[in-house]
């Protein structure tokens, strides 16, 4: 054996092979003398050995000892005897390692099938939500991303996860972050007291002191740079925002409703400019409606506070289709951008912001979208 190489152990009570190590070193000095019955210093059980480390397990029966014989396997010749030409051997057991990853993992720590299901759901959003650095979410939010209006189990899953993570990081070395933090009470935005399964010392914490630890935590999470392994090596998808026909629409030009301004749009802006108490806003010293920015972009309503900040409204229709609001809440990105330029160009604090307004209800993936760029949304305005 050289350094590098894969060695493959079978063990024999099981009659199978289940563990993959890989050769770190050699010409060791042997360290297990006080197992040996007898001094054996100067026999050939004392010459220098192998370092192995551990690298994969594998649990299920395809290495088995009547599976291997298939494969070129030759029972007790072949275990004391090298297999390093063998190889059909050794590419069969090799793609055995390759496909199983860990995503047995899973199905070890969690008995139930629903809950295995819900766990290889839950683990996806909760990283996408880390790596879009969403830490308000509440359980809420994370049930309503199930499928749910309303499930309250979802407590024991989240305990699973954490089971999970640290079954992982027992196999693979790899200091793995809790994603439990960012799923938080909806009435005192920290975890309930059941994140005391993740960490003992939870519940003896003041609320002071849970705030600045869970911050911790969840900046790890969103700092970890390894989302994507674990999702990989768990054999998960990734939880993605599906906006690709809404992308393609606005790209291609074809995004709007029934074309030009319509009736309800122009009903709408004039509303919102007579009545921006509906956006709570009450503090008004001036407005204006299609207001042109340096950029030459024009927006919908213009509104000046007594405090100096401005607020740039666009409006969306209840015809507008989900590109065109998808395409509304990336115009309300950009119109914050240049008020805040406007102002350091004339040498004044920037503190500005944006609101879409719109007509209809936010979509499923379009929320998804304005939580991530933490656009403020008002929905269903009717006039």
């Amino acid at each position: 054996m050289s350094v590098g190489d894969y060695v493959y152990l079978y063990v024999s009570d099981e009659r199978r092979v289940r563990f993959k190590t890989q050769v770190v070193a050699e010409n060791c000095d042997r360290q297990d003398d006080k197992y040996w019955q007898e001094d054996a210093k100067g026999t050939t059980l004392y010459d220098p050995t192998y370092k192995l480390e551990y690298r994969d397990e594998y649990k299920g029966n395809e290495l088995d000892d009547t599976i291997l014989r298939e494969h070129g396997f030759n029972g007790g010749g072949s275990i004391l005897n090298p297999n390093y030409k063998n190889t059909e051997l050794l590419d069969y057991i090799e793609s055995v390692f390759s496909k199983k990853g860990y995503g047995h993992i899973i199905d070890d720590i969690v008995p139930q099938d629903k809950s295995r299901e819900l766990v290889r759901k839950i683990i996806p959003i909760l990283i996408r939500w880390a790596k879009q650095g969403l830490t308000t979410r509440t359980y809420d939010d994370l049930t309503k991303e199930l499928g749910y209006e309303r499930y309250s189990g979802i407590g024991k899953q989240l305990g699973y996860v954490d089971d999970v993570f640290k079954r992982l990081e027992e196999l693979t070395q790899e200091k793995i972050p809790t994603l439990n933090a960012l799923v938080k009470s909806k009435s005192t935005m920290l975890p309930s007291p059941g994140f005391s399964y993740v960490y003992t010392s939870y519940d003896d914490m003041t609320e002071s002191e849970k705030k600045i630890f869970v911050m911790g935590l969840n900046k790890e999470a969103i700092e970890y740079e390894h989302w994507d392994w674990v999702l990989s090596t768990l054999g998960l998808t990734p939880s993605t925002i599906d906006t690709k026909a809404s992308e393609t629409a606005i790209r291609s030009g074809k995004f709007y409703g029934t074309g030009g301004e319509g009736e309800e749009h122009k009903k709408l802006k004039e509303y919102v400019y007579n009545h921006p108490e509906i956006l709570g806003i009450k503090d008004v010293k001036e407005r204006d409606l299609e207001h042109i920015l340096l950029s030459g972009d024009r927006l919908d309503v213009y509104l000046v506070l007594n405090d100096g900040s401005k607020i740039a409204v666009e409006i969306k229709p209840s015809t507008s289709p989900d590109a065109d609001v998808l395409r509304g809440l990336f115009q309300c990105v950009k119109y914050k951008t240049i008020l805040d330029a406007e102002d350091k160009i004339h040498g004044e604090k920037a503190n500005n912001s944006t609101i879409l307004v719109i007509g209809g209800e936010l979509s499923s993936e379009n929320r998804k979208v304005q939580e991530v760029l933490g656009i403020t949304v008002i929905e269903n305005v009717k006039i």
